[in-house]
């Protein structure tokens, strides 16, 4: 599938067909996304994988009853690390040694990052792992896989359930899995998009 077809084509599904998605089909489509751009290139994303009826159940619970969360073959939870340190060392000694940063600037990055406070990160990992969570709808549509990215969900339950670190900041839920060909859902003539002319400016900085 062609970028601009994926991109234009791509839809927020919420009916599912019965089919499995493997796990080797999960780690494909995570490929991709493994080379979504990120502040530093630190890669701050972490995502929870689940896939088994009970996890599938516990998620829906936690996102109000949402009926998408156990149609769908696997959800998948975007967290950010808001420890910058986590990576910092492999990251930028990477970099030194390909050439993209001075050894004593990479080894003073290094230092900065594991001594930085975690409270003041979390917008940081949110740019990041939205775009990495972006990359997987894509990734994902781009094997005929659907998604639906949720923004009814409650954090605290979702990361109370799957058990996760205190330093991962949850940043989105989407749901994963063949979508149901035979739902209306195809049929619908798609939703109103703005136009770039409304959403779109210039700063003018010439003068007249």
């Amino acid at each position: 599938m062609e970028t601009g077809e994926a991109i234009r084509t791509r839809r927020s599904v919420h009916e599912y067909a019965d089919e499995e998605l493997t796990r080797d089909e999960i780690l494909s489509i995570f490929e991709d996304v493994r080379w979504s751009p990120s502040s530093y290139n630190l890669q701050p994303w972490e995502f929870v994988v689940v896939d088994d009826e009970e996890g599938q159940a516990e998620l829906r619970e936690a996102a109000y009853g949402q009926e998408h969360v156990t149609d769908a073959a696997a959800v998948a939870v975007a967290f950010g690390n808001l420890d910058r340190g986590a990576h910092a060392e492999r990251v930028f000694r990477d970099q030194a040694e390909k050439g993209y940063r001075a050894e004593d600037r990479a080894e003073k990055l290094i230092e900065e990052m594991q001594d930085e406070p975690f409270e003041q990160n979390e917008r940081w990992v949110i740019q990041s792992c939205t775009i990495a969570a972006t990359t997987l709808m894509y990734a994902a549509w781009d094997r005929g896989v659907a998604s639906c990215p949720m923004g009814g969900w409650d954090a605290d339950s979702v990361c109370e359930t799957l058990d996760v670190p205190e330093t991962w900041h949850p940043v989105l839920m989407l749901t994963l899995g063949y979508p149901d060909e035979e739902s209306d859902e195809w049929e619908r003539e798609r939703k109103m998009r703005r136009s770039p002319d409304e959403f779109v400016s210039f700063r003018d900085g010439g003068e007249e």
